[in-house]
């Protein structure tokens, strides 16, 4: 049958191949930074995963952000997890964020190595943060800290491990995957790293987030890395070969 351009609203159901047209209206300043589950084609952009659509208007230096939630699995918060985290709410003391869990957590304002009330780091909506659980007890609103117990670098040095992760991409894998990529000796993570100078932050919340110089750089590194939650070790090699290969061809 013919498909429909539906109205889409935030928060519906959406499944792979449901248009959301003229995204540039979503935004005032036509832009839109495209998350999980979804897929720009020409000026539309396009469902690819079935999940809950996303989108959060007047993202500092982004316009729009818009994502699916595909909600494999809800992460249940454990203590000392790093997880990837979006602002969703400020107040004076601390901030809301979505950490993919049943409920949001908690950030302090001033759980930020070296932070102070008149020195602080201020976030803004739809910002993304890395953090680590510092409070996960049942049917309690978890809470989050920039603090890192093995690193005293302070939050404006821009050394700190944890804290707000500015540009770059994140998306969403699977939670078992997601901590195999936290270990130091994670095959996919060190073998793009000799082709490609590139950021990653894993978070145990089924988050990934990479940063590299080019939007090229970037695609690749996340094709990759979302390729290889199926594969074996040896089909790791020759797919980032080929990502490579393919990728200086053009």
């Amino acid at each position: 049958g013919m498909v429909e351009d539906r109205e889409i609203q935030e928060g519906s159901i959406v499944v792979p191949g449901d248009r959301l047209r003229d995204v540039s209206m979503m935004s005032a300043n036509g832009v839109v930074q495209i998350g999980t589950g979804l897929m720009q084609s020409g000026d539309e952009v396009v469902a690819v995963q079935p999940g809950v659509i996303h989108w959060m208007t007047k993202v500092p230096g982004v316009g729009t952000r818009a994502w699916i939630d595909c909600n494999q699995k809800r992460y249940t918060p454990c203590l000392d997890d790093m997880v990837l985290g979006i602002v969703t709410d400020k107040h004076a003391d601390d901030y809301k964020i979505d950490i993919r869990g049943s409920c949001g957590a908690i950030l302090s304002a001033l759980a930020f190595e070296g932070a102070t009330k008149r020195s602080r780091p201020r976030l803004n909506i739809g910002a993304t943060v890395y953090c680590r659980v510092c409070l996960a007890i049942k049917d309690c609103e978890p809470e989050l800290t920039c603090i890192c117990l093995t690193s005293k670098k302070g939050w404006m040095t821009g050394q700190a491990i944890f804290g707000e992760l500015e540009g770059g991409h994140m998306f969403d894998v699977g939670i078992g995957y997601a901590r195999s990529l936290l270990s130091p000796n994670c095959a996919i993570i060190n073998l793009l790293g000799k082709h490609i100078a590139y950021e990653v932050a894993a978070g145990a919340n089924g988050r990934v987030w990479v940063k590299s110089a080019s939007v090229k750089d970037t695609i690749l590194l996340v094709n990759a890395i979302k390729n290889a939650e199926h594969l074996q070790p040896q089909q790791v090699a020759e797919m980032v070969t080929q990502l490579i290969q393919f990728n200086s061809s053009d």
